[in-house]
């Protein structure tokens, strides 16, 4: 097991179901942005979302309360998390939770109709690998950025992560994209163009990449 693997792995089963919903909340602003947006692009037609690095499937349920019409599958490596999102939708039949590689562009993942990295790409060894293995799935890509590209150096910081009721904290990646390298990514994957969505005075930013 890799350290990245084992450290998002550290959750107990108490923990794991409440994260990002009670526990470690990001942006909330953003997560409604996500949502207008893929009413944007989907109406009310049915369409299916892969999520990248889903976790315990927080998204799927705060998407559906939201009125989407989305069948879901969750793609993550955290046995806790993803154990947590099995039993919270174990009598949902729009909604999967698979233990994939999503950083091995060979792998075979099925098809969708838009991959979500949701606060998940800064948080990969491997970002340009995986951006390749979703653009092999989908026609459409989205990204839910802590903080955009910019014109910075490119930064990746060892941090340590909390996993709750008084355990020690864990390491991860977290990265901070130049808007050189991020380029370069959008190059090696065809990418046409970005559509780029953000709240006023909010630092998340959503990307829509086309091809």
């Amino acid at each position: 097991m890799s350290v990245v693997k084992e450290s998002w792995s550290s959750f107990d089963s108490s923990i794991a179901k409440i994260y990002l919903d009670g526990f470690g909340h990001p942006s909330d602003r953003s997560k409604h942005l996500m949502a207008s947006v893929l009413i944007e692009l989907f109406g009310d037609s049915e369409f299916h979302l892969a999520d990248f690095g889903c976790g315990n499937g927080h998204l799927y349920r705060f998407f559906r309360e939201r009125g989407l019409n989305l069948r879901y599958t969750g793609y993550d490596f955290s046995t806790s998390l993803l154990q947590a999102a099995r039993e919270r939708y174990a009598d949902d039949d729009k909604a999967v939770f698979l233990e994939r590689d999503i950083q091995d562009p060979a792998a075979d993942l099925g098809n969708a109709d838009i991959v979500l990295y949701s606060h998940v790409l800064e948080t990969l060894e491997a970002p340009g690998a995986s951006l390749g293995a979703a653009r092999k799935m989908a026609p459409r890509i989205m990204i839910r950025f802590f903080q955009p590209p910019a014109d910075r150096f490119d930064l990746v910081e060892l941090r340590m992560l909390d996993v709750g009721n008084g355990e020690p904290k864990v390491p991860y990646l977290r990265r901070s994209f130049s808007i050189h390298h991020y380029n370069l990514l959008l190059r090696e994957i065809a990418c046409t163009s970005v559509d780029v969505h953000q709240v006023e005075s909010d630092v998340d930013q959503v990307h829509i990449l086309n091809f």
